[in-house]
């Protein structure tokens, strides 16, 4: 089993072969994993729930709520080649199509992203007149907090322990 987080998202896969003698009750562990996705959005929706102004540093905090509702999982169906056995909890991941839109409207604009890595300010006046040098820091957006990633550590051990119990469930020896 191996959980891996990362800026877009949390990844989750668990693969091994299946010996003859053993019974696996697949729908049982996927079940675990909509349960794991739905636990780590609500720990992700809770990090951007505070309705203050966010500081550098800090999780976003929450003006309208499109971002908080825009966190979603999706447990993937299983196919030919893979049983659907992960969980991709993200920001736009609505039933796996894009929830967020920047105000502006551009379809190609991630406004996570624009948290996470902030936005500089231009300059105000001319050349010789640089971003920042007249006070301030330089940036329009400072960076954020990954809250998706806080969101996977404060609920990693619950996660583990869930799919723990909901593997050790579902395999029945013959």
């Amino acid at each position: 089993m191996g959980m891996e987080s990362s800026t877009s998202g949390l990844y989750l896969h668990v693969d091994f072969d299946k010996p003859k003698e053993l019974e696996f009750n697949q729908k049982r562990v996927r079940n675990a994993f909509a349960k794991v996705g739905r636990g780590v959005q609500d720990e992700a929706r809770r990090l951007v729930a505070r309705h203050a102004i966010s500081k550098a540093g800090e999780a976003p905090g929450t003006r309208t709520g499109g971002l908080s509702k825009s966190i979603g999982y999706k447990v993937p169906s299983p196919s030919d080649g893979r049983p659907g056995f992960m969980v991709r909890i993200a920001p736009n991941q609505k039933g796996g199509r894009r929830a967020t839109r920047l105000p502006s409207g551009d379809d190609d604009d991630f406004y996570p992203a624009f948290l996470f890595y902030g936005v500089k300010r231009k300059a105000k006046r001319g050349r010789s007149h640089r971003k920042g040098a007249s006070g301030g820091s330089g940036w329009k957006i400072a960076p954020r907090k990954n809250f998706m990633t806080e969101a996977l550590a404060n609920r990693r051990s619950w996660a583990e322990k869930v799919l723990f119990n909901a593997l050790k469930k579902s395999v029945v020896v013959k």
